[in-house]
C-alpha cells in the first residue's frame, strides 16, 4: 500500500488492475447516502418517481504531489451558484452533445473547471455510477492519473477554491465520521470526510470511498 500511497513506480498499473478486478458493485458503508435525519426508520429517495437521469462525469485525477503524496484535486464550489453552492465536488458535470462519451466529458469537465489538459491525463477506469437526486444526475466518476502535479487554475465563475487531498486520508480509521447536514431546509444525516476545514460529503464522499476500495485492493501484497 505504502508503495502507492507514495507515488512509487508502477502506481498507477496497480490501480489500474485494481479497477479491473475489484467486486462490482463496489461495496461502500451504507451511512454515505444521505437519509432523513428526523426519520425513525431512514428511508431514500424513490427513484422510480423520477424521469430518466442526465448521464454526468466527474474525473478523480491522482498525481504525486510536492512532498510526492499521491493526491486529488477537488474543487471548493461558489456559494452563489443555484445548485451545491459551497459543496466540495471533483471536476464533472453533464455530458454535453459535443462530447464522444462520458469519459471525455470529464476530461472537459476538468480542463474547464482546473485547467487539466486532457492530453496529459491517462485514464485507468471507472467506479460505479452515481445517482444524485437533487439534479437527477447518472454521475460516472473515471479514475485518470497524471506523473507530475499539474498546474491547477480554477475556474473563476464557479470554483471558489481547489483543495488537493491526499488518499492517505481517506484509508485512516479516524478518516469517516457522521453529521447531521442541513440542505434546503431538510435535515439530512451521511457520513462525511474533513479535510482542510472542509466536509466533503454526498456524491463526492461516496465516490471517494469507491476509490479508497480501490486502493485497498490495489495495495494488497505490496
Amino acid at each position: 500500500m505504502e508503495a502507492i500511497l507514495r507515488a512509487e513506480p508502477g502506481w498507477e498499473e496497480r490501480l489500474a488492475g485494481a479497477l479491473r478486478r475489484i467486486e462490482r458493485p463496489i461495496p461502500v458503508d451504507p451511512r454515505f447516502a444521505p437519509r432523513d435525519a428526523g426519520a425513525a426508520n431512514p428511508g431514500r429517495y424513490d427513484r422510480a418517481a423520477f424521469p430518466p437521469a442526465r448521464a454526468a462525469a466527474t474525473l478523480l485525477l491522482l498525481y504525486p504531489d510536492h512532498d510526492g503524496e499521491l493526491t486529488v484535486p477537488l474543487t471548493v464550489r461558489h456559494a452563489d451558484l443555484r445548485s451545491h453552492a459551497g459543496e466540495v465536488s471533483l471536476p464533472g458535470g453533464a455530458v454535453e452533445a459535443g462530447d464522444a462519451d462520458r469519459a471525455a466529458a470529464a476530461l472537459r469537465e476538468a480542463h474547464e473547471e482546473v485547467g487539466v489538459e486532457p492530453a496529459s491525463v491517462r485514464l485507468l477506469g471507472n467506479l460505479d455510477d452515481v445517482w444524485i437526486p437533487v439534479s437527477n444526475y447518472q454521475v460516472r466518476p473515471f479514475v485518470a492519473a497524471m506523473t507530475e502535479r499539474p498546474r491547477l487554475i480554477p475556474q473563476a465563475s464557479e470554483v471558489a477554491a481547489v483543495m488537493e487531498l491526499p488518499i492517505r486520508r481517506l484509508l485512516a480509521p479516524e478518516a469517516v465520521d457522521e453529521e447531521e447536514i442541513e440542505v434546503r431546509g431538510y435535515r439530512l444525516r451521511a457520513a462525511v470526510y474533513r479535510y482542510a476545514g472542509e466536509r466533503i460529503w454526498g456524491a463526492t464522499a461516496r465516490t471517494l470511498a469507491m476509490f479508497a476500495q480501490v486502493a485497498r485492493e490495489a495495495g494488497r501484497g505490496t
